[in-house]
């Protein structure tokens, strides 16, 4: 009786133990399987490059560092010549981050109607976030218009890697801050303004891209590296400038997986 009593108490720690763990195999089967379509949702709402009618070459990518990214793009058209193009990065990462970029998203297109400059829109955002302010969440944002008669690009940034512009044989970033949105409602924001030639450039990036590391030197990917990439394939398509950066970062990064989101907007003037 004595080693009965003894087996049935094993007995009962693993059927406990088996249940235990089919419990927690199942919740991570349906928990892979709401990102997974989550995952989807967010590819399938990406938005679809505009056309030639604004006389750009465009190409866009995004590589997540997770199930789900947190950085975004967009682009608004404004007019049968005016097109505006959003880059943003949530803070945090996962589903969170996505929800938030999201909602971020929405505020955007709701707002497009309206057709703000750059700087307008960013104030316009910034208040609308910081009404449902969520603690420790708020995004970087850069926001820019482009009309194709006047050939003229409006760029405005709340936080948002600097975006590089190929001009005149010259590869520089555009010198633009501001406090990310949704941290403080009273921010303002600057605005500048330019003309462009065609074959001219300008990049969108995230964080991602020059805070790849490289696992021997411990160096980062940086911005100088990214500047002298754009001018040396400045003949390149849209397309091909952002696919030689990727490689290049992942190359840099002896092709481990990304430790943050990695997006890219390309713009080359017609």
């Amino acid at each position: 009786m004595q080693a009965l009593s003894i087996l049935a108490a094993h007995l009962a720690v693993s059927i406990e133990n088996a249940r235990l763990y089919e419990q927690v195999a199942r919740d991570e089967a349906r928990m892979e399987r709401d990102l997974s379509a989550a995952r989807r949702i967010q590819g399938a709402l990406l938005p679809r490059l505009p056309g030639p009618e604004f006389g750009l070459d465009i190409a866009a990518r995004v590589v997540s560092s997770r199930e789900l990214s947190g950085d975004l793009y967009d682009f608004l058209r404004y007019g049968p010549q005016e097109l505006a193009i959003a880059m943003g990065d949530v803070s945090g990462k996962g589903s969170a981050a996505a929800l938030y970029g999201a909602v971020a998203i929405g505020t955007l297109r709701s707002i497009a109607p309206q057709k703000h400059r750059p700087a307008e829109m960013l104030t316009a955002i910034n208040g609308f976030l910081g009404d449902r302010r969520i603690e420790g969440r708020f995004m970087t944002l850069c926001f820019a218009t482009w009309h194709r008669g006047r050939h003229k690009l409006r760029v405005a940034n709340a936080g948002q890697e600097q975006p590089f512009l190929y001009h005149d044989g010259r590869c520089e970033r555009i010198p633009l801050e501001g406090f990310p949105l949704g941290m403080f409602e009273t921010a303002v924001y600057d605005q500048k303004s330019y003309i462009l030639n065609a074959g001219d450039i300008v990049v969108f990036y995230s964080d991602g891209i020059g805070d790849t590391q490289n696992p021997t030197t411990s160096e980062f990917y940086g911005h100088d590296r990214l500047g002298t990439l754009i001018s040396e394939n400045h003949k390149l398509t849209a397309d091909g400038i952002a696919d030689h950066i990727l490689e290049a970062v992942d190359a840099f990064s002896d092709g481990r997986h990304a430790f943050d989101d990695r997006t890219l907007v390309v713009l080359k003037v017609k």
